[in-house]
């Protein structure tokens, strides 16, 4: 016998004792003068009427004199002893529970890209100052990895601040895969190389709500706005990627 089978052999013939309240769940067999089976009767075996239990057809045979060739399940002295509690009346019943594991019908593949294929890009904002009303601004997509994004800048002033918001894939619904994102977000000083970054690691996240105050904007020592320009940069330094395929 190789070690497969001695393996399944050893599942198989494993005992567990638990307590329930629960019925079984596949089948129950009653049998009714336990008594009357004595060592040197004819009842060797018995076989329970077919039964369907996840998908397939079986038959509950008991051995109430014992098997040879299957390890035993109770002592028969022990299972007639009323005081054990199994029979009842002269009674007791055999419940069986078949599950059957069916294999997972699909498999989730994730990924993790660093520095994945075009992952910076640059987004130069003219005529800033004319898009203080707005709500939000949109950048043209872009594609880092295999995922199309886009940035959001909200001007509005009196939320003392440029928030810049989480690169979001396109047409995402509320059922997409969670996206992993460390992503370096940046607001270029045009007079200076002390530009503001931040790094930013989320799923599903909102991004850097303020990368800069207005204050610092629009003084134009600073060097964040110059000639009505901004310039945004993102950089996605590691991304999650997931494929999920039926079997």
């Amino acid at each position: 016998m190789n070690s497969l089978e001695e393996k399944f052999n050893h599942l198989v013939t494993g005992i567990t004792r638990t307590r329930r309240v629960e019925a079984a769940s596949s089948y129950s067999l009653k049998l009714v003068g336990l008594s009357e089976i004595k060592a040197g009767s004819n009842v060797r075996s018995y076989e329970s009427d077919v039964f369907t239990a996840s998908g397939y057809q079986w038959r509950l045979i008991l051995y109430p004199l014992g098997n040879d060739n299957d390890a035993q399940f109770i002592e028969l002295s022990t299972l007639k002893d009323q005081k054990n509690g199994y029979a009842v009346k002269d009674t007791c019943t055999f419940g069986v529970d078949i599950a059957i594991l069916k294999p997972a019908e699909k498999l989730e593949t994730v990924t993790f890209l660093h520095n994945p294929p075009n992952n910076k890009f640059t987004w130069k904002i003219f005529h800033f100052s004319n898009l203080s009303d707005q709500e939000f601004v949109l950048s043209d997509q872009f594609l880092a990895g295999q995922r199309y994004w886009k940035i959001r800048v909200d001007p509005k002033r009196e939320r003392e601040g440029v928030y810049i918001l989480f690169p979001k894939p396109i047409c995402q619904t509320v059922l997409s895969p969670a996206v992993y994102v460390m992503f370096k977000l940046k607001i270029r000083n045009q007079l200076n190389g002390n530009h503001i970054e931040r790094t930013v690691v989320t799923v599903r996240g909102h991004g850097v709500p303020k990368l800069i105050t207005q204050k610092d904007l629009y003084d134009k020592s600073k060097g964040f706005l110059v000639k009505d320009t901004i310039i945004l940069e993102v950089e996605m330094l590691c991304m999650s990627q997931t494929q999920v395929i039926s079997k």
